[in-house]
Protein backbone atom coordinates (compact mmCIF):
# COMPACT_ATOMS: atom_id res chain seq x y z
CA UNK A 1 0.00 0.00 0.00
CA UNK A 2 1.29 3.26 -0.89
CA UNK A 3 1.33 6.84 0.83
CA UNK A 4 0.42 10.03 -0.05
CA UNK A 5 3.85 11.07 0.41
CA UNK A 6 5.05 8.56 -1.36
CA UNK A 7 3.18 10.18 -4.36
CA UNK A 8 3.84 13.78 -3.90
CA UNK A 9 7.26 12.90 -2.80
CA UNK A 10 9.83 16.31 -4.74
CA UNK A 11 12.40 14.59 -7.20
CA UNK A 12 15.81 15.75 -6.15
CA UNK A 13 16.56 18.88 -8.49
CA UNK A 14 19.46 17.39 -10.82
CA UNK A 15 16.38 15.19 -12.12
CA UNK A 16 14.23 17.86 -12.49
CA UNK A 17 16.42 19.55 -14.69
CA UNK A 18 17.20 16.54 -16.49
CA UNK A 19 13.97 15.64 -17.10
CA UNK A 20 13.03 19.05 -18.05
CA UNK A 21 14.84 19.35 -21.34
CA UNK A 22 12.84 20.16 -24.07
CA UNK A 23 13.85 17.13 -26.19
CA UNK A 24 16.79 14.64 -26.83
CA UNK A 25 20.34 16.42 -26.53
CA UNK A 26 22.45 15.44 -30.09
CA UNK A 27 26.08 15.67 -30.55
CA UNK A 28 27.12 18.70 -32.20
CA UNK A 29 27.68 16.56 -36.00
CA UNK A 30 23.85 15.67 -35.84
CA UNK A 31 22.66 19.27 -34.84
CA UNK A 32 24.26 21.02 -38.00
CA UNK A 33 23.42 18.04 -39.63
CA UNK A 34 19.25 18.64 -38.93
CA UNK A 35 19.93 22.24 -39.47
CA UNK A 36 21.28 21.57 -42.86
CA UNK A 37 18.47 19.42 -43.76
CA UNK A 38 16.41 22.00 -42.86
CA UNK A 39 17.94 24.89 -44.93
CA UNK A 40 17.71 22.55 -47.93
CA UNK A 41 14.03 22.59 -47.81
CA UNK A 42 14.22 25.46 -49.46
CA UNK A 43 15.69 23.53 -52.35
CA UNK A 44 12.25 21.55 -52.86
CA UNK A 45 11.58 22.07 -56.23
CA UNK A 46 8.62 24.97 -57.64
CA UNK A 47 5.81 23.03 -58.55
CA UNK A 48 5.57 25.49 -61.64
CA UNK A 49 7.39 27.87 -63.51
CA UNK A 50 5.62 31.54 -64.23
CA UNK A 51 6.51 32.65 -68.08
CA UNK A 52 5.60 36.78 -67.61
CA UNK A 53 5.22 38.56 -70.97
CA UNK A 54 5.97 42.22 -71.28
CA UNK A 55 2.06 42.97 -71.51
CA UNK A 56 0.89 41.19 -67.82
CA UNK A 57 0.46 38.01 -68.89
CA UNK A 58 1.36 34.99 -67.77
CA UNK A 59 1.80 31.13 -68.37
CA UNK A 60 2.50 28.59 -65.87
CA UNK A 61 4.28 25.67 -66.17
CA UNK A 62 4.39 22.98 -64.73
CA UNK A 63 8.03 21.25 -63.78
CA UNK A 64 7.45 17.71 -63.60
CA UNK A 65 6.68 17.82 -67.43
CA UNK A 66 10.36 19.67 -68.70
CA UNK A 67 11.86 17.18 -70.71
CA UNK A 68 14.66 19.11 -71.85
CA UNK A 69 16.59 22.81 -71.25
CA UNK A 70 18.01 23.69 -74.28
CA UNK A 71 20.97 26.45 -73.98
CA UNK A 72 22.81 28.25 -76.76
CA UNK A 73 25.41 31.00 -77.04
CA UNK A 74 24.43 33.77 -78.20
CA UNK A 75 21.72 33.56 -75.44
CA UNK A 76 18.68 31.04 -76.15
CA UNK A 77 17.51 29.30 -73.94
CA UNK A 78 14.60 26.75 -74.94
CA UNK A 79 12.54 24.53 -72.78
CA UNK A 80 10.88 21.57 -74.30
CA UNK A 81 8.18 20.30 -72.01
CA UNK A 82 6.36 16.47 -72.48
CA UNK A 83 2.89 18.06 -73.70
CA UNK A 84 4.62 19.21 -76.80
CA UNK A 85 5.11 22.96 -75.80
CA UNK A 86 8.12 24.94 -75.99
CA UNK A 87 9.53 27.92 -74.31
CA UNK A 88 12.37 30.16 -76.47
CA UNK A 89 13.68 32.54 -74.43
CA UNK A 90 16.24 35.40 -75.92
CA UNK A 91 18.25 37.73 -74.91
CA UNK A 92 21.80 38.47 -73.05
CA UNK A 93 23.44 36.42 -70.17
CA UNK A 94 20.93 33.47 -69.39
CA UNK A 95 23.75 31.56 -68.26
CA UNK A 96 21.71 31.66 -64.62
CA UNK A 97 18.33 31.81 -65.78
CA UNK A 98 19.16 28.27 -67.23
CA UNK A 99 20.70 27.34 -63.75
CA UNK A 100 17.84 28.28 -61.85
CA UNK A 101 15.46 26.31 -64.36
CA UNK A 102 17.72 23.16 -64.72
CA UNK A 103 17.73 22.98 -60.87
CA UNK A 104 13.84 23.74 -60.94
CA UNK A 105 14.53 26.68 -58.71
CA UNK A 106 12.95 29.47 -60.50
CA UNK A 107 9.91 31.15 -59.73
CA UNK A 108 9.34 32.85 -63.09
CA UNK A 109 10.99 34.29 -66.65
CA UNK A 110 9.72 37.40 -67.23
CA UNK A 111 10.35 39.93 -69.96
CA UNK A 112 12.00 42.89 -69.70
CA UNK A 113 9.99 45.97 -69.52
CA UNK A 114 10.52 48.47 -72.79
CA UNK A 115 12.53 50.98 -70.99
CA UNK A 116 14.76 47.89 -70.02
CA UNK A 117 15.49 46.98 -73.50
CA UNK A 118 17.64 49.21 -74.57
CA UNK A 119 20.15 48.75 -71.43
CA UNK A 120 23.83 48.24 -72.19
CA UNK A 121 26.71 47.15 -69.46
CA UNK A 122 28.44 44.12 -69.30
CA UNK A 123 26.52 41.52 -66.97
CA UNK A 124 23.41 42.91 -67.37
CA UNK A 125 21.12 39.63 -67.56
CA UNK A 126 18.01 40.67 -69.68
CA UNK A 127 15.27 38.24 -71.15
CA UNK A 128 13.86 40.54 -73.99
CA UNK A 129 11.43 37.93 -75.90
CA UNK A 130 9.69 35.28 -75.11
CA UNK A 131 8.09 33.12 -77.39
CA UNK A 132 6.02 29.30 -76.95
CA UNK A 133 5.05 27.17 -79.46
CA UNK A 134 2.91 24.10 -79.25
CA UNK A 135 3.71 20.87 -80.87
CA UNK A 136 3.17 17.29 -80.57
CA UNK A 137 3.21 15.51 -77.17
CA UNK A 138 6.10 13.55 -76.46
Amino acid sequence: MTTNAAKTAKRPEFLEKMMATAGPRHEPEVEEAEKSLKEMRGAIPTPMLDVVFRNGKVRSFSYAYLSEVEFEPGDTLTLRFTSGAAVIIEGRNLTRHRQQVRLHRADEIRECSESELGLEGDGIEQVERIYITEGDKL
